[in-house]
């Protein structure tokens, strides 16, 4: 994940969608053909990435849960909030409410500041709905959006993301496997174009949520249907689910801030990319951290995402959570980069075309406003990214973006 190639007086070139050159500018501007209807881009003097890919976000709710905020500054713990009526569960009402035609506006603006961070491929998960009607319609809500702005969408349905207030578990557990995740891969089938683009199926395995058994079950369900396995695995509590996640071939197994050395190994003989959060530790204000350090010297892919939501982490730019990575995950600035490019991009099955600039890759680049990538989580809390290509498309410039006011 250290293996970051540096190269000094640089340039790309893309035709189409398509990175087809890249390297130093001498051996680029030698190896292609360029003339007036040519788009020249001078980054003098800043940094060029691959665009940054967020493997884990629960970007399309409605309301917001600014009140746990202050409860959590108070002292009070996830749980306990989650008892007293909050988390996930206080996001379900509003979002049952809300119309498709609402969440997507809710979608597009949220996308939008994503984008602008240097965000240009973002998986979305449903979860907020926990009814079949409105988990359906934050699916359709993903795939409308996914046709309508440039940042590239990949889909995760998570009914099992929380249990209905005044529901028993067991039975919602069947509701699930039985009806929710059946009608969701059937709409989902068809409207995909390729068994590979259908939606992964996500479980909340942890104390209060879903045992590893529900966990099991509800994963078998849906690869049995088309939907790829992925698990929110031993974040508060080890209950097995990353040995779980392995097992069953999950292309990730995210939080992990519980997870045990023997599970590691395991992460690190799989393919199973291990997502971890730095963003939802700092903003549960957690003494604890995923032990990064650990797995990357044990050879596990390593990715990072921002885990964007109304109650756990309201941050959505991964410039910060670069920073946070640095800080609390102990991990240096090539592997942070790493985590949310290349290796992120494998966790939401992308990892052939996402993810590096090397020619054959998807044109999605980040021109930084920085000299150096060290710059950027030095920088915590400012948004460097200046220029934004997508598919070989501009989709974002902020040059002349000062903030000043004249007069």
């Amino acid at each position: 994940m250290s293996r970051v190639k540096r190269v000094r007086d640089a340039a790309v070139a893309v035709a189409g969608d398509k990175i087809i050159a890249a390297g130093s500018r001498a051996e680029v501007m030698s190896s292609v053909e360029t003339d007036s209807s040519t788009l020249v881009i001078d980054a003098a003097d800043k940094l060029l990435t691959p665009g940054l890919v967020d493997p884990h976000t629960h970007l399309i709710f409605a309301g917001n849960r600014a009140n746990e905020f202050i409860m959590r500054c108070q002292g009070k713990t996830y749980l306990e909030i989650a008892r007293a009526g909050g988390g996930i569960v206080a996001s379900v009402d509003a979002t049952r409410k809300a119309s498709l035609t609402e969440l997507v506006a809710i979608g597009r603006r949220r996308l939008k500041r994503v984008l602008s961070s240097g965000t240009t491929t973002c998986e979305v998960k449903t979860g907020y709905g926990l009814d079949l009607d409105t988990e359906l319609r934050m699916l359709e809500a993903i795939m409308l959006l996914a046709e309508e702005q440039p940042v590239e969408l990949v889909p995760t349905v998570m009914p099992a993301h929380a249990v209905p207030v005044g529901v028993d578990r067991g039975h919602y557990v069947d509701e699930v496997v039985s009806v929710m995740l059946p009608e969701i891969a059937r709409v989902a089938g068809e409207k995909v174009q390729s068994p590979q683009l259908m939606p992964f199926n996500d479980v909340f395995c942890d104390d209060g949520y879903f045992t590893l058994e529900d966990t099991r079950q509800i994963l078998e369900a849906g690869a049995k249907l088309g939907l790829r396995p992925k698990v929110h695995a031993d974040e508060f509590a080890n209950l097995g689910a990353t040995e779980l996640a392995v097992a069953l071939k999950a292309a990730s197994a995210d939080h992990l801030l519980s997870v045990s050395n023997d599970e590691i190994e395991l992460l690190a003989q799989s393919d199973t990319v291990a997502v971890l959060l730095p963003g939802t530790s700092f903003y549960l204000n957690l003494r604890e951290h995923a032990p990064a350090r650990k797995m990357i010297e044990h050879g596990v892919a390593v990715a990072v995402g921002s885990d964007f939501n109304p109650g756990s982490c309201h941050i959505f730019s991964l410039p910060f959570i670069w920073g946070l990575s640095c800080l609390q995950l102990k991990m240096t600035a090539e592997e942070v980069l790493s985590a949310i490019t290349v290796n992120a991009a494998w966790a939401i099955g992308l990892g052939e075309k996402l993810g590096q600039v090397r020619p054959g890759y998807q044109a999605d680049l980040v021109v930084f406003d920085v000299k150096s990538l060290e710059e950027i989580p030095y920088n915590l809390g400012w948004n460097p990214a200046l220029i934004i290509f997508k598919r070989g498309r501009l989709v974002c410039d902020r040059r002349g973006v000062d903030g000043w006011i004249d007069g």
